[in-house]
Order: C-alpha cells, then sequence, then structure tokens
C-alpha cells in the first residue's frame, strides 16, 4: 500500500465520518421537532433542507444515477 492509498483511505474515513456527524445532527433536529408542536425558524430550515434533499434524491432516481451518498 503505497502513500497516495493511505492518503484516499484517510480522506475517506474523514468524509465517513463529517457525513455521520452531519446525519446525527440531522436526526438530532428531527426529533426535536418531533417532540415539539411549536416550530422556529431553525426548524423550518430543517424543513426546506429536508425537502431539497427528497427532491435531489428523486431526481437521481429518475435519472437513473446514484445517489451521492448512499446509506444501506
Amino acid at each position: 500500500m503505497g502513500d497516495f492509498d493511505v492518503q484516499d483511505a484517510r480522506d475517506l474515513l474523514a468524509k465517513q465520518k463529517a457525513e455521520a456527524a452531519q446525519h446525527q445532527q440531522l436526526v438530532a433536529k428531527m426529533k426535536r421537532i418531533a417532540q415539539n408542536p411549536n416550530m422556529d425558524k431553525e426548524d423550518y430550515e430543517v424543513m426546506d433542507f429536508l425537502k431539497t434533499a427528497l427532491a435531489r434524491q428523486e431526481k437521481a432516481k429518475r435519472l437513473g444515477l446514484q445517489p451521492e451518498s448512499s446509506k444501506s
């Protein structure tokens, strides 16, 4: 395994950790929204983010492309 392979593995690991952290933050926000019936500005921002992410996934599915990060 060469230096470039090691660096690629480190970059991939860092990207996966960042995606996992972002996913956990999103899950926590969604849980808070579900538990609190009163929505504030941040809640609407999360809803908008989810709508755009869903639209991107649907577009990729229609075009037969894989989504950017597929989590199975």
